[in-house]
């Protein structure tokens, strides 16, 4: 019988930004591990997502 093997997939990468900020950058990781430098805009939304490396980048909420 053939054993079944998962891929172990991990979760993307989760990273909080301050609520009055408008744009991101992201670059993997950085180093040989990454990939090239994007920008990203909020546009109205809540979060983004990173098209190569599916890292999210989300607004908190600001503390008044």
């Amino acid at each position: 019988m053939n054993k079944v093997v998962k891929p172990d997939f991990k979760k993307p990468e989760t990273i909080k930004v301050k609520a009055d900020i408008d744009s991101v950058s992201c670059d993997g990781g950085g180093g040989a591990l990454g990939h090239p430098v994007v920008y990203y805009t909020f546009e109205g939304q809540d979060s983004v997502e990173c098209m190569y490396c599916d890292r999210v980048f989300i607004k908190t909420a600001s503390k008044k």
